[in-house]
């Protein structure tokens, strides 16, 4: 993954006011039938200041169930986007912030009781922002084919989107640049971008290789906090 100091935009007279950075992607595991998992000692970047947030972007399944809570080094985050799979709800992808100044901790998910069995199939990509909006700029999620929609972008914004889908496939994706691809079933992909130009409608799809039947997608963009 990049882990690369990837900045959005720079304040007057050279310091940066706003920025993201990827520090952490936990692999596709397999934790299996449970309905909680713990990652610990994950790294959430280095930055402890006071107006530094986390997010998540990542999928599950199969058989995997709606979010009941996501914590971050302790603190609760706040879920943004939680899409289920076309063909039930066997596959998910989400999107997820908490406001923390943990330089590593654990991440906690738990699903809620009922419905699907399987605690399995986990990709996680961790996000550092300092100095930006917690609440989107917007964002959109889908389990359409091919996953697409569109999404409004700020000056100098950040945008990140996961997909999924249940067999043996590759994304191409068109408005976001790609970072991440299993390849492989169950197929999960990450694509991201900072410093983007502002633009009101942008079209981001991921196109997956062959025709499968369960397809989940989420995509949040983010800017500088006023």
């Amino acid at each position: 993954f990049q882990n690369n100091l990837l900045m959005a935009a720079a304040a007057a007279g050279g310091g940066v006011s706003f920025e993201v950075t990827q520090t952490d992607e936990l692999p596709y595991e397999t934790p299996g039938a449970s309905r909680s998992h713990t990652w610990e000692d994950v790294d959430l970047g280095s930055n402890s200041s006071g107006d530094k947030h986390v997010i998540l972007a990542f999928h599950w399944g199969s058989d995997a169930r709606l979010l009941e809570s996501v914590t971050i080094a302790g603190v609760t985050a706040t879920v943004l986007l939680d899409q289920g799979g076309a063909g039930g709800q066997t596959q998910r992808s989400a999107i997820v912030i908490a406001e923390t100044t943990a330089t590593s901790g654990d991440i906690v998910i738990t699903q809620i009781t009922g419905g699907y069995g399987s605690f399995n199939g986990w990709y996680i990509a961790v996000f550092q922002m300092i100095g930006g909006n917690a609440t989107p700029t917007d964002s959109f999620s889908t389990n359409s084919s091919p996953p697409s929609g569109t999404i409004d972008i700020a000056a100098d914004g950040f945008c990140v989107g996961v997909v999924n889908c249940n067999t043996s496939a590759t994304f191409s994706w068109t408005g976001l640049t790609e970072e991440y691809d299993r390849g492989v079933n169950i197929a999960v992909s990450l694509a991201f971008n900072t410093g983007m130009s502002e633009e009101t409608g942008r079209t981001v799809t991921a196109t997956p290789s062959g025709s499968p039947s369960n397809r989940a997608m989420c995509v949040a963009s983010f800017e500088e906090a006023s």
